[in-house]
């Protein structure tokens, strides 16, 4: 049992790592599709750093990402968000294999709490951080208005529109108020909601452990 534990956390260590390579090769790729290279290059164009970097991480991630392409629902104009998806569930096969290295035993406590840290750790916190990220570009594009920043505005809009929606709702009631005030409302709040959802869950990880 000990010899299986060992393996998992090994297991789990390993995939930590590949889920950073993977989350730097993501950036990546949308930071080529802004620029407008799309991580493509013709021939009389040198190579950028971005670009070089890019290209060793596809190599690696690559392989992986490209079982989740056909994922249907997951593209939002240029960008494609099916990573997220290949991202969420190695994130979930790395904190079951965790969870089971740190076990000292299998009752349906710790099943249970298996379940609740692997969902947590690989699904929600990780859309709650993406919802965050994209609050934070919205507002530094939104402080900026031109022709450029529109675009991308229409892109990301559709993408938080339910969550600041629901901030709106929850604050303003209807009133007549400036969209930045809105973004900047609705970054503290989920904000603090993750901060406060992962004391949360570890809490009842921790607590589920014990029984």
């Amino acid at each position: 049992m000990k010899f299986v534990q060992s393996m998992c956390s090994f297991m789990a260590s390993i995939l930590g790592i590949y889920s950073t390579v993977l989350i730097i090769r993501i950036i990546i790729s949308w930071f080529q599709i802004i620029s407008g290279r799309n991580g493509w290059r013709t021939s009389d164009q040198q190579a950028s750093p971005l670009e070089t970097i890019g290209t060793v991480l596809g190599k690696i991630c690559d392989p992986y990402l490209n079982l989740f392409r056909g994922v249907k629902g997951l593209h939002r104009g240029n960008l494609d968000f099916t990573p997220i998806l290949a991202f969420v569930v190695l994130n979930l096969v790395r904190s079951i294999l965790s969870m089971i290295g740190e076990a000292t035993g299998f009752t349906l406590w710790t099943i249970l709490a298996i379940i609740v840290n692997g969902l947590w750790s690989s699904m929600f916190s990780f859309l709650l951080i993406l919802l965050i990220i994209l609050l934070i570009i919205r507002l530094v594009i939104g402080s900026s208005r031109n022709p450029s920043s529109n675009n991308w505005i229409n892109m990301i809009d559709p993408l938080i529109d339910s969550p600041v929606s629901f901030i709106y709702r929850l604050f303003y009631n209807k009133r007549n108020v400036d969209d930045q005030k809105v973004v900047i409302t609705s970054l503290i709040f989920y904000v603090v909601l993750y901060m406060a959802l992962s004391w949360g869950v570890n809490a009842l990880v921790n607590f589920l452990l014990s029984l």
